[in-house]
C-alpha cells in the first residue's frame, strides 16, 4: 500500500553509504526528504509535525532543487503490523 505525504519542504540531505559488517557489501546511502505539517488540534492550537522521509536515490532528483518553505508530496509505502500506528518506508 502506498500513501502519499504532502507537506512544507524543510530540507533534503544524502545519508552516508554503509558497510556490510558480515558480507562487506556497500550500499549507498539513501537520500532523506524533512517536511513540516500543520496540525489542529481540537483546542485550536496548531501543532508542528515533523518527518524525515527516506526516498530512492533515483527518486532524488525530484527534491534536491526544492527550496525551504516549497510545497512537496512524497510517495510512501506504508508498513508494519499495527496499522493503528503507521510507519513510513521509501516507495518502489
Amino acid at each position: 500500500m502506498n500513501v502519499t505525504i504532502e507537506g512544507i519542504y524543510l530540507n533534503g540531505y544524502a545519508k552516508p553509504d554503509y558497510k556490510d559488517k558480515n558480507s562487506g557489501d556497500v550500499s549507498q546511502g539513501d537520500f532523506i526528504v524533512q517536511i513540516q505539517q500543520k496540525k489542529e488540534l481540537s483546542n485550536g492550537s496548531i501543532q508542528m509535525e515533523y518527518f524525515d522521509i527516506p526516498v530512492d536515490r533515483m527518486l532524488e532528483k525530484h527534491y534536491v532543487d526544492k527550496k525551504t518553505g516549497d510545497a512537496v508530496s512524497v510517495l510512501c509505502n506504508v508498513y508494519g503490523e499495527n496499522f493503528a500506528q503507521l510507519k513510513i518506508g521509501k516507495a518502489k
